[in-house]
């Protein structure tokens, strides 16, 4: 009977440990989503980052600009963590609005922003102004 239950333990911690080893060698908040597949940027507006509150369709952010595509309408931010939709910092290309003026902001600049998720199920920026 002793052998059995021994038998039966390390069976369960050799076939569970690859997993836990695995989950605990990742660490989602310092990964650089926007790189994810190398140097191609990953479209985030329309992935579902962690669990979003039902029903969050806005949420309010800090980040730094990386870069303005102003012809694209796109703007590559760093965000801190946005616990409205769960998600962990990031690097991240977002498109705007054409409420948002890109002509106010550069590289470098810190910004409070605004997403709202359309009907398109993609996150776009609705407002930008310099942080405070």
């Amino acid at each position: 009977m002793k052998r059995t239950t021994l038998v039966a333990a390390i069976l369960f911690a050799s076939l569970s440990f690859p997993a836990v080893a695995e989950e605990k060698a990742m660490d989602h908040g310092k990964m650089d989503h926007g790189k994810m597949s190398g140097e191609k940027m990953i479209d985030h507006g329309s992935m579902n980052h962690g669990e979003a509150m039902p029903g969050e369709t806005e949420a309010s952010g800090v980040g730094v600009v990386n870069s303005i595509d102003a012809d694209k309408g796109m703007i590559n931010l760093t965000h801190e963590p946005m616990p409205e939709l769960g998600w962990p910092t990031m690097t991240m290309d977002l498109p705007v609005t054409k409420r948002v003026d890109l002509g106010g902001v550069k590289a470098g600049d810190k910004v409070d922003f605004k997403l709202k998720l359309g009907r398109d199920k993609k996150y776009r920026v609705t407002e930008m102004e310099s942080a405070k």
